[in-house]
């Protein structure tokens, strides 16, 4: 947990302070890790919905992927009022925050779509291989 904070504190810093971010390979295998558990959360939380015969999973699904955008845009508040003391005034405030929140409805987006796509692939493969005779 620690180091995916580190992580994430030294990307803040390279957008905001002008600082570059030199490791892009881990930031890679960052990426790839939230892919897979974003694929694997919403696999198993759609099985536990289609075996309690929930057919109405897409909007969970959705919104259990996508909630990894919620930790981003808490997380940049928390940048915000600890970290970052440079700015001052309401104009840039308010800036950061709705470029922060922009980035959180896009990584929100993102993520949710790559949950609901495994799961309606799951979906797929799991009632395509059903007989019916």
């Amino acid at each position: 947990m620690e180091l995916c904070i580190l992580n994430f504190f030294l990307i803040l810093s390279s957008i905001w302070l002008g600082r570059f971010y030199y490791v892009f390979s881990f930031l890679l295998i960052v990426l790839l890790l939230l892919v897979v558990v974003c694929a694997e959360v919403s696999v198993v939380l759609t099985y536990m919905h289609l075996c309690v015969e929930d057919w109405m999973w897409w909007w969970k699904v959705f919104y259990a992927s996508g909630s990894v955008a919620l930790y981003v845009f808490l997380y940049s508040i928390n940048y915000l009022v600890f970290d970052l003391q440079s700015l001052s005034g309401p104009e840039p405030l308010i800036l950061y925050l709705s470029y922060s929140l922009v980035m959180a409805i896009a990584i929100m987006l993102a993520t949710g779509a790559i949950g609901f796509l495994t799961s309606f692939y799951f979906v797929h493969y799991l009632f395509s291989s059903v007989k019916i005779d």
